[in-house]
């Protein structure tokens, strides 16, 4: 098993604990004055859930920039490959996003500030 879904299945597990423990400390914080730990059970169980994706997507994000590099190497040898005129006139026409948006969808890998750098030395 990958460390990056050994990470996430633990940091989902935490999570769903303490959603379980939220919902055991509910009826004690409806009937009782206290409501801080049910609220901090609540408030826990989103972030740990929170914190698991936002690490597999961090990692996912990294994982595909590290291949990208490995194909392409640097920025001028993407520059000799790309269609620099079409992305041109595209940029000139609909504006950086949409050059950008054109760059992204014919290498769906690249890194989006290796994206803006080509787009804006065009």
């Amino acid at each position: 098993m990958d460390v990056m879904y050994g990470w996430r299945i633990a940091l989902w597990a935490a999570g769903i604990v303490a959603a379980g423990a939220a919902m055991l400390l509910f009826h004690r914080a409806a009937t009782d004055a206290s409501v801080l730990p049910f609220l901090l059970c609540v408030v826990l169980a989103f972030v740990l859930v929170l914190a698991a994706e936002s690490y597999a997507t961090g990692r996912k994000q990294r994982e595909r920039r590290e291949r990208f590099i490995q194909t392409f190497g640097s920025v001028d040898e993407l520059r000799q490959v790309i269609d620099g005129p079409g992305l041109r006139q595209i940029r000139d026409e609909g504006g950086r996003i949409g050059a950008l948006r054109e760059l992204k969808r014919q290498y769906p890998g690249i890194p989006i500030d290796m994206a803006a750098t080509l787009i804006k030395e065009l």
